[in-house]
């Protein structure tokens, strides 16, 4: 994989356009924090050394995920040439399939731009076949539906990933990292360091940083019984474990395993377990389009009915009625 700053170009007197393709439903901090980035650099130089344009395939304003919307300065067909295009799309960037949209992304990279994609938005690349052999970075939730749709990419657990020409990152606040990395290139160092002095962030990570939360600081547990239960049963959501045997092979008894679940948790180990096969479930349904009766197996439900059952249980409606909610 090819380091954007390994060789950096002398400043350029045109500013860098930077292309931002959005579509609804799009996550709005990886689109604000890249625009802020890119306004901050120009406010530390005292002059535009970049631009950007936000894109949409026809050029109506998009919605993001959180109801506001993004103001479209262009559709693709009247979009100025871009030295970079990020694409920014959310959780229902694996229903997204736009010949249009795609072929624009082919030529767009054919013409010698870099082309990335923040959160969901590798979906659209993957299918545009333009990162066949590569590897791509990914929101960790997407993870998952993204290598199964695509065996031939390969999925990394970093929060960006630069390969070639090809851009991809976490999003979420990752997305500052991977832009700072930008300016540096584009820029220098000194600028980029300014710009995460100003957005108050006090350490630009590079790519190789995970890009999902470790274990213990993202539960807030410290014993490490209950840690490696929790590892065990990530792992095994399709199969899942049963409990005595989990307890049995952590060297402990399950009431000892109830007692640090109810304490940490106020719930059962069963019922922890139970609502983390559910949410990966709900993922599924949100990011993949996988019958019904596959997401259950792979979520560790034997039929669809007890699937249907404690799904309505736990998010009072069903696996079918969440999915057209989600069209």
């Amino acid at each position: 994989m090819t380091d954007l700053a390994a060789a950096a170009p002398s400043p350029a007197a045109e500013p860098v356009r930077i292309g931002l393709f959005v579509s609804d439903g799009f996550p709005l901090a990886p689109l604000s924090l890249a625009i802020d980035a890119l306004r901050l650099a120009n406010w530390v130089e005292a002059k535009e050394s970049f631009s950007y344009a936000i894109v949409s395939a026809d050029g109506a304003h998009r919605t993001s995920s959180s109801r506001l919307p993004a103001y479209v300065t262009h559709a693709m067909a009247d979009c100025p040439p871009l030295q970079v295009l990020l694409v920014c799309t959310g959780q229902n960037s694996s229903q997204i399939d736009d010949p249009g949209v795609l072929n624009w992304l082919r030529r767009i990279y054919r013409q010698g731009s870099r082309v990335g994609a923040l959160s969901g938005g590798a979906f659209l690349l993957a299918r545009a076949g333009l990162l066949n052999g590569r590897t791509c970075a990914i929101h960790w939730e997407l993870g998952v539906a993204l290598a199964e749709a695509f065996p031939e990419v390969q999925v990394s657990g970093d929060i960006f990933v630069l390969d070639g020409r090809l851009i991809t990152c976490a999003g979420g606040t990752s997305t500052l990292d991977l832009m700072l990395h930008l300016i540096e290139h584009f820029r220098s160092a000194a600028v980029a360091r300014r710009v995460a002095d100003d957005l108050i962030y006090p350490a630009m990570r590079d790519g190789h940083e995970p890009a999902r939360i470790e274990l213990r600081r993202r539960t807030g547990v410290t014993n490490t019984v209950l840690l490696r239960a929790i590892e065990t049963m990530e792992r095994h959501v399709e199969e899942p474990v049963k409990l005595s045997a989990l307890s049995a092979d952590l060297g402990t008894s399950m009431r000892h395993l109830e007692r640090l679940f109810a304490r940490a948790f106020g719930l059962s180990p069963s019922q922890y377990y139970m609502r983390l096969r559910l949410r990966e479930a709900r993922g599924l349904l949100a990011q993949t389009d996988l019958p019904l009766v596959e997401v259950a197996l792979r979520c560790g439900f034997q039929n669809t009915s007890h699937f249907a059952r404690r799904y309505r249980e736990h998010y009072n409606l069903l696996p079918s009625q969440e999915r057209r909610s989600l069209l």
